[in-house]
């Protein structure tokens, strides 16, 4: 009898094992669940900030779009006034000449009616 009290303290010891490797194991299963559902939730915070990070990139390049428009239209109307103050510099130079030619008239006949 004495072996069969050792083999019922031994299935004994055993299922006092079992019985807390069964109570980690559903430790470990609820602290999973809840893994699996922070990860679920950090799933769904990447796709949300993923879908934001689209649209900033997206607005971005609108904007980087615009700007260089805004840039190609800011050098044609700068070139566009270099080419009028060229022709107002050329036309003021004329001016200039003219104004000089009508002194030099206006003196000479200034000249001849003194004389005459």
């Amino acid at each position: 009898m004495e072996k069969e009290d050792q083999i019922l303290d031994m299935l004994h010891e055993i299922k006092g094992t079992l019985n807390e490797h069964s109570t980690t194991l559903n430790e470990h299963t609820s602290i999973l669940q809840a893994h699996s559902q922070k990860f679920a939730e950090h799933d769904q915070k990447f796709a949300e900030n993923k879908q934001i990070l689209d649209a900033l990139r997206h607005g971005q390049e609108s904007l980087q779009a615009e700007m260089s428009e805004l840039r190609l239209q800011n050098a044609k109307g700068f070139g566009e006034l270099k080419e009028q103050i060229g022709e107002i510099e050329l036309s003021v130079e004329l001016l200039q000449e003219e104004t000089l030619g009508n002194k030099k008239d206006i003196r000479r006949m200034q000249k001849t009616l003194v004389m005459g």
